[in-house]
């Protein structure tokens, strides 16, 4: 009986983190949170800018339920209709606005977020080819590919100080 509730417990910590959202760790007040994830899935209507499909949209509001327990300060987006429709549900649920960027000079777009958001978390909305971009850049290293074309639902989490000096972790939604 007494393991029962022992894995009763376990059980309910693993669904509230996948329910109810998820935080690797606090943020600390010399760190800031950034949080990168792909768009979700977009429709084929055969344009270079597709908004999402049904599918897209349901996963973009799930990410809303993953990033629940993680205030945000601020969403970025690149000016695609399917990265600002992935941030559009958690920026309503935050009362933030999505503030777009543009790949002309992302040193100084990180530098900026990072400097603006101390001791706070930020959602980065982008590409399969952009956020491992990105990450790589705040990493200082190559730590991630391209993500594969149909692949979505991965949140990557970086807690960083300056940089070069960074915690990166992965989760799914």
């Amino acid at each position: 009986m007494k393991s029962f509730k022992i894995f009763s417990c376990i059980l309910f910590v693993l669904i509230s983190n996948s329910v109810f959202g998820f935080q690797n760790k606090p943020i600390q007040a010399d760190e800031t949170l950034l949080i990168f994830v792909r768009h979700t899935e977009k429709a084929d209507d055969g344009t270079r800018n597709p908004p999402l499909s049904f599918e897209g949209i349901e996963r973009a509001n799930a990410l809303v339920s993953k990033l629940v327990n993680t205030p945000l300060a601020a969403i970025y987006s690149t000016d695609y209709k399917r990265t600002i429709m992935t941030a559009t549900p958690t920026a309503f649920h935050f009362e933030l606005p999505v503030l777009t960027y543009d790949f002309n000079n992302l040193d100084a777009f990180l530098d900026g977020v990072i400097a603006e958001n101390r001791g706070n978390a930020v959602l980065i909305v982008g590409h399969s080819n952009t956020t491992p971009r990105l990450i790589n850049m705040v990493l200082r290293e190559d730590k991630l590919s391209q993500i594969d074309e149909k692949q979505y639902g991965d949140l990557f989490w970086v807690y960083i100080k300056s940089m070069g000096e960074g915690e990166l972790t992965v989760s799914s939604f």
